[in-house]
């Protein structure tokens, strides 16, 4: 698929059947009306049509409220709209990401200003009322006028729906903070200064005021909790140790959350957040991570943040392959796979060689292998 430079490449594809058997389980077991398919990608899952239409086929009696929450604009189909009628009153949401073709460049989710508002119009004429658009703030290279064009943005599509729904039409948007995670393009920058963040936060709260314009966040401190955590190297593993004997638990729940027990077990081992979080890596830096093997090569990664720099962006792989080092690492499984079910060029299979046989001599019955 195509790789965003905030998340890990790759393409792993679940078959339709076991796809609609999970469904099936989950609704018999749980009594839930509502079910959502997540990806990175959901609209770049190849079978993703013959999916939405044998939820209908399938699921139609039960009232079921499907959600794709995470759809790429330009993967976006009129057919697959439609496939998802049934499922309007919880709304269409998509992710921009971004809300500016410069930085949808930079982050390699390349998508013009017009075919978002197509989609968004599309979207509405098939009598949805309301859209969901999903953005991070906090990018590499990011300015106010970046985060300033996500109220710009909502409003334009506002307005599309208005034309459809008039005062029924909704927009409502969320807004997270950007993490550079390991094993990513990103991994050398550090994250958005905090006291940045929520400047940029306030400039939206500002922005999204009016009927139909809805806006929710998230904490941007949890985002530096799960930023030093997920960057972090060896010696953090005392710091959560040491955390959780003060009584951290449950902290990804907000009204669990105990602040103040990382802080005092980072103070005790000696340890800066910011060190993980706020700091520039050098581009020949050696990371914690990486006696890690995720078949992605550094080089492949180096490479791709470099083009970030520049705005140059990579077509989906499943068009061109930009040997990022995972067909070679897994070879062996490619080999054994079905072509449809993997979505990397084919390996070349080995030729067969069959075994010359040898006369081995032997005395009195014992054979006497001959050493080279």
């Amino acid at each position: 698929m195509i790789a965003l430079r905030i998340g890990r490449g790759g393409v792993r594809e679940r078959p339709v059947a076991e796809i609609l058997d999970a469904m099936e389980q989950i609704l018999e077991k749980t009594g839930y009306e509502e079910i959502a398919l997540l990806s990175l990608s959901s609209s770049d899952y190849t079978n993703v049509l013959e999916l939405t239409q044998k939820i209908g086929e399938r699921f139609s009696h039960r009232g079921l409220n499907i959600s794709l929450p995470s759809l790429r604009i330009e993967s976006v189909s009129t057919q697959l709209m439609d496939n998802l009628g049934d499922s309007r009153r919880g709304g269409f949401t998509l992710a921009p990401e971004a809300a500016t073709e410069r930085m949808r460049n930079t982050i390699n989710k390349f998508v013009s200003h017009e075919e978002l508002l197509e989609t968004a119009r599309e979207i509405y004429r098939r009598n949805w009322r309301t859209i969901k658009l999903y953005f991070m703030i906090g990018h590499p290279y990011e300015t106010l006028e970046d985060v300033a064009a996500i109220a710009d943005l909502a409003k334009q599509v506002l307005a599309e729906g208005r034309k459809f729904h008039g005062k029924k039409a909704s927009v409502n948007v969320g807004v997270s903070t950007f993490i550079p995670k390991p094993h990513t393009p990103f991994q050398w920058e550090p994250m958005d200064d905090l006291d940045q963040v929520y400047a940029k936060l306030d400039l939206l709260r500002q922005a999204f005021r009016g009927p139909g314009l809805r806006l929710r966040s998230n904490d941007p401190r949890e985002s530096v909790f799960e930023g030093f955590l997920s960057r972090g190297d060896r010696r953090m593993a005392e710091v959560v140790e040491r955390a959780w004997r003060k009584g951290a638990k449950f902290d990804a729940w907000r009204e669990h959350f105990k602040e103040d027990a990382w802080t005092e077990a980072l103070a005790e081992v000696g340890l800066d957040p910011s060190f993980y979080t706020h700091r520039r890596r050098r581009i020949d830096e050696i990371f914690p991570w990486e006696h890690i093997d995720v078949a992605v090569t550094k080089k492949f990664l180096t490479q791709d943040y470099l083009m970030s720099q520049a705005q140059e962006t990579r077509v989906d792989c499943r068009e061109q392959c930009f040997a990022c080092g995972i067909l070679p690492k897994l070879k062996d499984l490619r080999r054994e796979t079905e072509l449809e079910a993997w979505q990397c060029p084919p390996v070349r299979k080995r030729p067969s060689h069959k075994k010359t046989a040898v006369n081995i001599p032997t005395v009195e019955g014992i054979p006497l292998p001959v050493i080279q």
